[in-house]
């Protein structure tokens, strides 16, 4: 088990370096970098039996720059892969992808230094005004820079239920970036982000969890 648990920490940190967390350059801040913060990958596993004929293994994390403006740039990269299989002598693996995306949510915050710890800042993110995503290697989105084509991508869209996969619909009215926006925004949110270890716990808040 620990061989296994080792192997798995490992794929993931593999994955999440496919993923590299992007710079947050393109936003609307035009401050200067204060902080930049990174959480614990998360490692998550979900079976779909007996409704569906497999089960997903997930890797997530998280990146938070302040800036002096008093913007911030929060990225969440995620990668997601069913029929996961870890060979038995080997630091070999092989899984088939669901999805990876890449996003980017761009808001104000507030900050203090905790009365109890110094190295400690109590920080409270607003709702996200604008988000930036790339998508499976297939569509890109900008709620600042919005057109049809991206309003097509994120409609909502039936499931197979053979696969499990999402089915878009062709002749749906594309989504306004209001309405992307809105479905994807999470609440103001208080974190605390440890200024030594330039670090901050993995919030589920910021996954719509």
């Amino acid at each position: 088990m620990k061989r296994y648990a080792k192997r798995l920490a490992a794929l993931a940190l593999s994955a999440l370096m496919v993923l590299a967390l992007a710079a947050c350059g393109g936003g609307s801040a035009g401050g200067k970098t204060t902080g930049i913060y990174l959480t614990p990958g998360r490692l998550s596993y979900q079976n779909m039996r007996p409704q569906y004929n497999y089960y997903l293994t997930t890797f997530d994390q998280q990146e938070l720059t302040l800036m002096d403006d008093d913007t911030y740039c929060l990225v969440i990269s995620s990668s997601c892969f069913s029929a996961l299989e870890l060979a038995e002598s080997t630091n070999d693996a092989k899984g088939n992808e669901r999805t990876n995306y890449i996003v980017k949510f761009y808001g104000t915050y507030t900050s203090q230094v905790n009365d109890l710890d110094e190295d400690l800042l109590d920080v409270t993110l607003s709702a996200p005004t604008r988000v930036v995503r790339s998508q499976d290697q297939t569509y890109w989105l900008d709620t600042d820079n919005w057109n049809d084509d991206m309003g097509k991508a994120v409609v909502p869209g039936t499931i197979d239920t053979t696969t499990g996969a999402a089915v878009a619909d062709p002749n749906a009215e594309p989504w306004t970036a209001e309405q992307y926006l809105e479905s994807v925004a999470y609440p103001e949110t208080t974190i605390q982000v440890n200024t030594k270890t330039a670090s901050f716990d993995f919030t589920p808040a910021f996954m719509g969890e």
